[in-house]
């Protein structure tokens, strides 16, 4: 009899390391967009949060962070188990609510920041980032857009539902692996 060589497809974490360190296309208008949206978003959130810690929470500067929490949607999803975690976050640690926005606007920073640079550095990984990380809050968006709306807040979920929809459709992303 003679012998046939079966070529096994490799494994699924092995296709998907082989894919995340590959390198994306060349870039084109819209991917140039994204990552100038990206870093600039992550500068404007690493200034607000240096404010925040720097200016402390007295007079106006507590209400412009009341109101930016509101419009960029970082006081989504306030149920029970949000609010006891962030008592039990305050409590333990000992900060306000101006510290907590600034941390977080820190963490959302460095998330946008990283990619808008692996973007930037044509990384499939980042691609794939951008998808997730943008595409986990859209229904949030949508949330908010429903029940709170603003000009701000159309603007930002048809701007990431086109974001989306672009890298996860024009880069092929998810398909193959």
């Amino acid at each position: 009899m003679a012998e046939t060589t079966i070529r096994q497809r490799p494994h699924y974490l092995a296709r998907l390391w082989a894919e995340l360190g590959r390198m994306g296309g060349e870039h084109d208008a819209f991917i140039k967009v994204i990552i100038v949206e990206r870093i600039v978003k992550a500068i404007v959130l690493i200034a607000l949060a240096i404010a925040l810690l720097v200016a402390g929470h007295k007079g106006w500067l507590d209400a412009w962070a009341d109101n930016a929490e509101n419009q960029l949607n970082l006081n989504v999803g306030r149920n029970i188990i949000m609010q006891l975690l962030l008592r039990i976050l305050v409590y333990i640690g000992g900060f306000n609510h101006v510290t907590l926005l600034a941390i977080s606007a820190i963490a959302y920073a460095g998330l946008e920041g990283t990619e808008g640079i692996g973007l930037a550095m044509r990384r499939r990984w980042a691609e794939y980032l951008t998808v997730i990380a943008t595409g986990v809050l859209i229904p949030f968006e949508a949330y908010e857009v429903i029940f709170h709306p603003s000009l701000f807040k159309v603007g930002a979920l048809l701007l990431n539902l086109a974001v989306v929809g672009y890298l996860a459709y024009r880069k092929r992303l998810f398909v193959g692996i």
